[in-house]
């Protein structure tokens, strides 16, 4: 027959098994350091540098304050006709009619969007990085860092997962949309032919998408009080699991429509 524990031993085997389930369920607790969030929140990348640089976790685990995304892609042609053809991105000709403008926090609210939050300073993956220039041309003028500064801080995301993002859209948009602004160079359009295309291409898509319209700058004199095409703007929610853009919205529910391109306008091309 075993003897009874002594009234110290059973004291102590009782601290001990108090102590082991302490520590097992501190183990499984999200971290202080990731303000009481549920576990997983953030890419893993973000995860990563947060813990390598405190500065970065407390600039990107901050509340993303927006509603949604706009999406906005420049017509190349007509940007660099509007008093930009000295620029880097307009010395050679772009590969593709539609390049990346930025990537925009929204609220519902026309222009109450947040801008020039607090973020560390922007360093993607360099082979990214020149993926990225292929549909962001802006970049030999430094567009991404501007477009980071103003707008992409306020995402709320890694870096690499803002402009991923960005680049996901705009391959998206110039793979629906490329072939009629390439065919319609020179010539005069409508919202309405326009949105007609990008339903053949993905049916849905024309009306998560705004047209904005003004005259050109170095427009030759007959055509110079017409309006050109000059952006294409998306709306996206920002319902993805980070909170990157998610589900395509129809842009009338979020109180964007065109803007300046009236009953017709027109693609800039060589004129």
């Amino acid at each position: 027959m075993t003897p009874p524990r002594s009234r110290k031993a059973q004291v102590a085997l009782l601290v001990a098994v108090v102590g082991a389930l302490v520590t097992w369920y501190s183990q499984r607790q999200p971290s202080g350091n990731d303000h009481d969030a549920p576990a997983r929140t953030r890419p893993i990348r973000e995860e990563t540098r947060e813990r390598e640089n405190p500065v970065i976790a407390e600039a990107t685990s901050r509340h993303a304050d927006f509603d949604f995304y706009l999406m906005s892609m420049s017509l190349h042609a007509a940007f660099c006709k509007d008093g930009h053809e000295r620029m880097p991105e307009c010395e050679a000709r772009a590969p593709r009619p539609l390049v990346i403008h930025g990537l925009w926090p929204e609220r519902l609210e026309p222009g109450a969007y947040p801008h020039d939050c607090p973020a560390p300073p922007l360093r993607l993956e360099p082979t990214f990085a020149r993926e990225l220039e292929e549909f962001m041309p802006g970049m030999r003028s430094d567009l991404h860092e501007h477009e980071w500064r103003k707008h992409g801080a306020c995402a709320g995301l890694d870096a690499d997962v803002y402009f991923g993002a960005a680049y996901t859209l705009a391959r998206q948009l110039d793979a629906a949309l490329a072939p009629s602004l390439t065919t319609l160079q020179g010539r005069e359009t409508s919202a309405a032919e326009l949105r007609a295309a990008a339903e053949r291409a993905r049916p849905g898509l024309g009306a998560t998408l705004v047209f904005q319209c003004r005259t050109l700058r170095d427009a030759p004199g007959a055509l110079r009080k017409r309006p050109f095409l000059v952006e294409v703007r998306q709306c996206v929610d920002n319902d993805g699991e980070y909170g990157e853009p998610g589900t395509p919205l129809d842009c009338a529910t979020v109180k964007r429509r065109d803007q300046g391109c009236g009953r017709a306008f027109l693609i800039a091309g060589r004129m």
